[in-house]
């Protein structure tokens, strides 16, 4: 049987998805931009579709200039320290 390539991008965007989050509530209260996580990550596309994506199911915000700046949503620092609990 053939590896379904379908799978390996769902598994790649879920993994870029929770780096993404991950890397934003690490270094909150400071922000990421788009250009840092590209940088780290390399796939400046995976990055915009985790951002879209975090972004959808509110837990990801952008802003600042050229809205560039990401930082967790209240929703999703919540969460964090309640599972780090």
């Amino acid at each position: 049987m053939q590896p379904d390539p379908k799978r390996g991008e769902s598994r790649r965007h879920f993994v870029v998805q929770r780096a993404v989050l991950a890397l934003s509530l690490g270094g909150h209260p400071s922000t990421l931009t788009f250009l840092e996580l590209t940088r780290e990550f390399g796939d400046g596309a995976a990055v915009e579709r985790a951002i879209s994506s975090l972004r959808a199911c509110g837990l990801l915000e952008i802003g600042g200039r050229k809205s560039q700046s990401l930082w967790p949503t209240s929703a999703a620092r919540e969460a964090h320290r309640l599972e780090a609990w």
